[in-house]
């Protein structure tokens, strides 16, 4: 890939999490609950939160695309925020990484648009500063992470999801502050495109099943759910 690249950077401990900008609405719809395991390890007391998720059992994990783009990630408060939305609202982040698109990375990606008024518009900004992107799993993710982003169009998002990502951080159709894959194809494509060293077919078989029976905490230094058995 030609893009720079680096790990989710390690967040600054609050002994309160740090809540979203505008409460999440629907939390809690699929049955899932948080709660805090004090495990006591050679006299230290480690808190682990983890995701237990009754609901989740009997439902298999799907795998979708996120990204923050640079007109969020440019505000720390407002990555922060998005960030605990996406936990907030029952997503597990599989993997998380900062990177850096170059104009070719931009051109590539959006090749499917590359007739429209819009494109070197978009190509311009994709490329315009440092953006996230997650790799998200959770029962019908693309459905659930693409009604929490709203309408691209940042007007309509206001009026028919006032509570949506775009609606409440967007600016403009371009600059409107998240991605995500609309079908399970297009998040195969990006996931690979993104994070070309993850395999979404060995994922499925292997882990999938782990992270659907609530075997997982999640890792604050790295900004991702892992496996128990991982850490």
């Amino acid at each position: 890939m030609l893009y720079s690249q680096k790990a989710c950077p390690v967040q600054p401990h609050h002994p309160t999490p740090p809540r979203p900008l505008h409460p999440p609405h629907g939390y809690g719809d699929d049955g899932a609950f948080h709660c805090t395991l004090t495990i006591i390890l050679e006299n230290r007391h480690i808190t682990e939160t983890m995701l237990l998720t009754a609901g989740r059992l009997s439902k298999v994990l799907q795998l979708t695309l996120a990204v923050i783009k640079p007109d969020a990630v440019a505000h720390p408060l407002m990555l922060e925020a998005l960030h605990q939305r996406i936990l907030d609202n029952n997503f597990v982040i599989v993997r998380c990484k900062d990177l850096v698109w170059r104009r070719q990375d931009s051109e590539r990606f959006y090749a499917e648009h590359s007739g429209r008024f819009f494109f070197q518009r978009l190509v311009e900004f994709m490329s315009s500063g440092p953006m996230r992107a997650y790799i998200l799993a959770r029962e019908d993710a693309i459905r659930h992470w693409r009604e929490l982003m709203g309408p691209t169009k940042v007007f309509r998002a206001r009026y028919t999801s006032p509570a949506s990502i775009r609606a409440q951080f967007g600016l403009t159709d371009t600059r409107n502050t998240t991605h995500g894959s609309d079908s399970v194809e297009s998040a195969q494509r990006e996931i690979s495109f993104f994070f070309p060293d993850f395999c979404v077919e060995e994922w499925m078989e292997k882990d999938e099943p782990l992270f659907r029976s609530g075997q997982i905490h999640f890792d604050h230094q790295k900004q991702i759910h892992t496996l128990l058995a991982q850490s």
